[in-house]
């Protein structure tokens, strides 16, 4: 059970329509790598293919942009062109991939116009690859009308199940109208994301999180939890996919929304949001080719990656200025009542009920979501899954929990 508690920085997958084809596809990726998995996606679209070039990569990296058109024009045949170049050719496009870096307001300007020379249907995606992580670069993402965003250094073939994920999303997608809660929940979501990730910026560089920063990221996972159906921000945070904090959102909501559910004072509430976003800043010092890592955990590196909520821990704790029980939540959140967790081993009473409450959404979240490596699991197999962890989860939380998302 270790491998489910991993998150992956990039969390790509396919239509949730199409799981049982998502499956063979992940059993063929990882039974005969990327380079047998990138044939076997030409030969699925070979029929789709058209005579003219169909995606359009613009790039300020016209050699590293040419290396990853071969691995993804296997979904659909593809122009690379610089920025300057790109007026030159047609609008008709399934997907847009932005490889621009916008640092300047020129750049950032002339990128727009381009964009909506060749996106003259708000239907068309936009895929960014942003070159710096951060709150800006999240801002100029959206100002860029972006569907999805990666690291530009993300690897070609994680790149190429985004693209197939966002052509085919196109492709199947009914026209409709977006009702104003859902909008209102997609505001405080994209809100709770960038001052995630604005958090994610500060630890990264050293400098302490701002506790105000924090308080209204807990505000906004509250108020989107609040402003709609559970499955409304579910889709909502599923839909990143840039996603370095699109685990940590997800189990946010969930946490908050449980907590709400369960009668918690506001300041409870507030309390579980904000352990929810910082539970694993400890993987900032993991090696990202063990978080990202498709296949079986080696012993050494399982050790490793259980390191992770001490480090978190003593991360806040040197910074000071964190409720006991956030401390707790981050410390002990992989921890079962049968002392089988870790990293103290212990049990029963000593692990506060606030501590269970965050343990199964995260558990619960690593489960259900998007991985670059596994479909999103059903609910229904998720909770088969935990109801099967006897003793080590609290019974009781498991069932209400339980019935607030099946609800």
């Amino acid at each position: 059970m270790d491998r489910i508690f991993r998150d992956n920085d990039i969390a790509i997958g396919f239509s949730s329509n199409t799981s049982q084809k998502n499956s063979s596809d992940n059993i063929i990726f990882k039974a005969l790598g990327s380079t047998i998995y990138r044939l076997y996606i030409s030969i699925i679209y070979q029929r789709r293919r058209r005579g003219n070039p169909s995606m359009i990569l613009i790039t300020d990296r016209l050699s590293t942009a040419c290396a990853l058109k071969e691995t993804i024009q296997v979904v659909e045949p593809c122009t690379v062109v610089a920025l300057g170049q790109a007026y030159e050719v047609g609008s008709e496009h399934t997907i847009v991939i932005c490889d621009i870096d916008p640092g300047t307001p020129d750049v950032l300007s002339l990128t727009k116009a381009v964009l909506a020379r060749c996106r003259p249907c708000s239907t068309i995606p936009v895929l960014h690859l942003a070159r710096r992580g951060g709150e800006a670069a999240l801002g100029q993402a959206r100002s860029l009308g972006a569907t999805a965003v990666m690291p530009h250094d993300a690897s070609p073939t994680q790149i190429l199940f985004t693209v197939k994920r966002l052509v085919e999303a196109r492709r199947s997608a009914v026209p409709r109208t977006a009702a104003p809660a859902i909008a209102v929940v997609a505001d405080n979501v994209r809100k709770a994301g960038s001052i995630y990730n604005g958090v994610l910026g500060s630890l990264r560089s050293g400098e302490p999180v701002s506790v105000d920063t924090l308080e209204r990221g807990s505000t906004a996972v509250l108020a989107a939890v609040g402003g709609g159906r559970l499955a409304t921000w579910l889709d909502v945070v599923r839909s990143y996919d840039d996603i370095t904090y699109q685990h940590c959102l997800l189990v946010a909501c969930f946490a908050a929304s449980f907590s709400m559910s369960l009668g918690l004072s506001v300041g409870g509430q507030r309390l579980v949001a904000k352990a929810a976003l910082l539970h694993d800043i400890g993987k900032l010092h993991i090696d990202r080719d063990i978080l990202n890592k498709p296949g079986k955990l080696t012993a050494a590196e399982m050790d490793v990656v259980r390191r992770h909520p001490a480090i978190g821990h003593r991360m806040l704790v040197n910074q000071g200025g964190f409720d006991p029980q956030v401390l707790d939540m981050v410390l002990h959140h992989h921890e079962f009542l049968d002392g089988s967790g870790y990293p103290d081993g212990i049990g029963g009473d000593a692990i506060a009920p606030l501590v269970r409450l965050l343990t199964i959404c995260d558990i619960y979240a690593a489960l259900v979501e998007r991985r670059s490596y596994k479909a999103p699991m059903s609910s229904r197999d998720a909770f088969a899954i935990l109801h099967g962890m006897a003793g080590k989860l609290d019974r009781g939380l498991l069932r209400s929990f339980e019935a607030m998302v099946e609800g």
